[in-house]
């Protein structure tokens, strides 16, 4: 790969970690619109596991973004991760690139992948940034040992950790959920958060290195992860929906996309799923029907049999 980059300050890299669901693209909006207050140029890197993009639409306007789809940038993507960077920085020079990793991947991995030497001594990574769905920590025996090991690693290599949905658990779940992150990070630096808030100011630099030995998880070899995108053709009853919904087992972590339903009369409905808790939020553009499920041991034949069905 042919790279000209002469640059006389270094990019800020803000890697953005967490579990599905978590609220990092909610933060990633947050900061966003600080940093158009503040002047400073911001672009945006967003890494999916699944084939489309949802989280890309939700982001304010204006703003370089490159979508990285269909697997996990620090396993099969980590080539095309530096082929991105470099598409930013050369198409607009920005004073800071915000990567929104996938909910499936390790930070010390985007981490390494970010340090290519093709351009390591041309960015800074300033910051990782992880986002803890704090109700979801509380529940994370239920899901399955490598899933609950990612969930500490994530928390583990933070240099910022946003304890975020704060206002959904009680005082004395709060003080749990304290003590076993400081457990597991003693030195940790923490803020608590609902809805993902905070001051781009306390952003602060970090020092990163190549190679921390961590726990590995490869998406598909140690976590059995895998997707459905299902494309809808036509609109559908937003009851029979929310009965199939009810039928999900907790090995679907997230499902998220848009949908028609006859019921509205909005172009379209935004739908986002995580660990049995839907939202939705009716959207006055026609954007494409697509739905993205992500789960563990996921029988993709038979959700696609369901929601085919769900259009008859």
């Amino acid at each position: 790969m042919e790279v000209e980059i002469n640059v006389q300050r270094k990019i800020e890299i803000i890697i953005l970690s967490g579990f599905l669901g978590s609220g990092k693209t909610t933060l990633l909006k947050n900061l966003l619109e600080q940093e158009q207050k503040s002047g400073r140029k911001a672009a945006i890197l967003m890494n999916e596991v699944g084939e489309v993009s949802i989280d890309g639409y939700l982001l304010p306007p204006n703003f370089p973004i490159e979508e990285i789809t269909n697997g996990c940038i620090c396993c099969s993507g980590k080539d095309q991760l530096e082929r991105t960077i470099l598409n930013l920085y050369k198409t607009n020079r920005p004073d800071v690139i915000y990567i929104e990793s996938s909910g499936l991947a390790h930070p010390i991995d985007v981490i390494d992948s970010c340090l290519s030497p093709i351009i390591a001594n041309d960015i800074e990574i300033k910051n990782v940034i992880t986002v803890l769905d704090s109700l979801r920590w509380c529940h994370r025996q239920e899901y399955s040992k490598p899933i609950q090991c990612l969930m500490e690693e994530q928390v583990k290599y933070a240099d910022l950790l946003l304890i975020n949905k704060i206002d959904l658990i009680q005082q004395q779940t709060f003080n749990k959920v304290i003590e076993e992150i400081e457990n597991l990070h003693p030195n940790i630096h923490y803020q608590i958060t609902s809805h993902a808030r905070m001051e781009i100011s306390s952003i602060q630099s970090s020092c990163h290195e190549r190679e921390i030995e961590h726990q590995q998880f490869h998406v598909h070899n140690h976590l059995h992860i895998n997707h459905l995108v299902y494309v809808f053709t036509k609109p559908i009853e937003k009851n029979l929906f929310e009965q199939w919904l009810q039928t999900l087992p907790l090995s679907i972590f997230r499902i998220k996309g848009f949908i028609r339903f006859k019921e509205t009369p909005v172009k379209t409905t935004l739908f986002q799923y995580a660990y049995g808790v839907p939202m939705y939020l009716n959207q006055e553009i026609a954007f494409p029907t697509n739905l993205v499920l992500i789960g563990e041991h996921l029988n993709a034949e038979k959700l696609k049999r369901q929601l085919e069905k769900l259009e008859n």
